[in-house]
């Protein structure tokens, strides 16, 4: 029970438990790029000519979320289209994404898988865009 309470508090404190568990997030994203299957064409059945980058945000979110950090995915549309995640975390609001230029090949809405790829802890990037969490709702518009 004590061991419990002290990891919730300690994940709540700021960023630092997040950067601690990129191998996490690295591997639940090296799943969704294992999942994905084009053909010769660069399709998918599901996804079509898209690419995974909203299910890689998905599952990011999915891990944040086994240790109580409220999270969202997130689109964009600035530069290419693409969608990540944020955290609501004790030291502010934070991205928490792999850029798309690790796994995929592509613009706009058509997108090929890079072949080979070994998703690494490193590729996770972990920004703040907000020193305040209590601005957390103004960033997570979810899909």
């Amino acid at each position: 029970m004590l061991r419990k309470a002290l990891l919730r508090f300690s994940r709540q404190l700021n960023s630092n438990f997040v950067q601690s568990i990129r191998a996490e997030l690295a591997s639940a994203a090296q799943e969704v790029y294992m999942e994905w299957e084009q053909n010769e064409q660069g399709e998918d059945e599901l996804l079509g000519v898209g690419g995974i980058c909203q299910d890689i945000a998905d599952r990011i979110c999915a891990v944040l979320d086994r240790y109580d950090i409220e999270c969202a995915s997130v689109s964009s549309a600035v530069g290419e289209q693409h969608v990540f995640t944020i955290a609501k975390l004790a030291d502010g609001v934070f991205v928490v994404d792999i850029p798309p230029s690790v796994y995929e090949i592509g613009a706009g809405y058509t997108w090929s898988k890079r072949p080979d790829v070994q998703i690494e802890a490193q590729d996770v990037y972990v920004d703040c865009i907000n020193a305040d969490p209590d601005t957390f709702d103004q960033y997570a518009i979810e899909l």
